[in-house]
């Protein structure tokens, strides 16, 4: 039990800095519980950046931001944040399970949506910094959220951050901007975290990371000084938009990027109708005709089935989609009690 409301049910997920559980509230609702480690929650900095994750979240008025309904600290002094439960799996998870590829028209699905929660973060001065597919989650109605604002960067001075000292680098190798890499954050902008949903569609349509080396400092290293290979080096069989959208977002240059999430969402959904529309190479098979001779038969093509995490992001009932979710999450609030009710009611309205 955390504090004689919440019954933890079982694990999750466990991360660096803290572990998430599933839980029941005494009131019988479900949430999904991340606790700080015990290691780190005697740092008072760590604890700041901790909680603050909360308060940066329920700042984005959008479903795809996943809604913090409370924080507290348990009683041995581990700080936790309440958050909404998911049911689907990470971007990660969905690597892992179907062997480190994924069809073109999911990623880019995916990458769209959470291009959408970025172009609200960044019209409020937040930089989100690690982006990566275990921050990406995907829910079985099809939605992709964003989670884990912990390293995000607030320019607007709305919300009190822990300074980011010059030099220190805060990120995932794999799939860090230079600018990251070098921790230059003065530096760090809007085109930092495109960069990153840029490395996230490479490696899921390919396989590879934009870096691909032993480990991740000489990932890091390379991503210092290297300009990322073109995508058309390891997926031959993209089309050339995406090709185009996947290398602009790569560029060593910030300048060189696409300067906003929303131009950067306009590109990809123009790559995933190339990618829909064009006809597919028709592979061969070898069908013997004796024992001396074999000739070339085609093989039926199988397009990709429909799915929902296409229909949400790029789907004619797009809009209706994210407003059905956004009630759905305002049903989830409303369904906690107390404190919880008053702190993401408040944050989710704000908009």
């Amino acid at each position: 039990m955390l504090n004689g409301k919440w019954k933890v049910d079982r694990l999750l997920d466990v991360g660096g800095m803290g572990a998430v559980y599933e839980a029941t509230h005494r009131n019988g609702r479900r949430a999904a519980i991340k606790v700080l480690h015990t290691r780190f929650a005697r740092d008072p900095e760590v604890r700041k950046r901790f909680l603050r994750e909360g308060y940066v979240a329920n700042k984005i008025d959008h479903p795809s931001a996943v809604a913090i309904l409370d924080d507290d600290t348990a009683e041995d002094g581990s700080p936790y944040l309440v958050m909404e439960l998911l049911e689907g799996e990470s971007l990660a998870g969905w690597l892992q399970r179907v062997g480190g590829k994924l069809p073109i028209s999911e990623v880019l699905a995916v990458a769209g949506q959470v291009l959408e929660v970025l172009e609200v973060a960044h019209g409020h001065g937040i930089i989100h910094r690690d982006l990566k597919p275990a921050n990406i989650f995907v829910t079985k109605s099809g939605h992709a959220k964003l989670l884990d604002f912990g390293l995000a960067r607030i320019r607007d001075g709305a919300i009190s951050l822990i300074p980011t000292a010059q030099g220190v680098v805060m990120g995932t190798a794999g799939y860090m901007a230079p600018e990251q890499a070098r921790g230059a954050s003065d530096q760090v902008d809007q085109r930092t975290d495109l960069f990153a949903v840029g490395a996230v569609v490479y490696r899921c349509v390919s396989g590879r990371r934009i870096h691909e080396k032993k480990t991740a400092f000489d990932m890091s290293v390379a991503a210092m000084k290297e300009q990322a290979p073109s995508l058309a080096t390891v997926l031959p069989e993209a089309g050339p938009l995406l090709v185009a959208a996947i290398d602009k977002a790569l560029s060593f240059d910030r300048n060189g990027r696409w300067q906003s999430a929303g131009a950067m969402f306009e590109a990809l959904r123009a790559a995933y109708e190339e990618h829909r529309n064009r006809p597919p190479p028709l592979p061969t098979a070898r069908e013997p005709q004796s024992s001396q001779q074999s000739v070339d038969v085609p093989v039926e093509y199988a397009p990709d089935e429909p799915s929902l995490v296409v229909d949400v992001a790029f789907g004619a009932q797009h809009d209706d989609a994210i407003a059905r979710e956004r009630q759905r999450t305002r049903e989830v609030i409303e369904g906690m009690s107390g404190a919880a009710i008053d702190i993401a009611s408040e944050a989710l309205n704000k908009g």
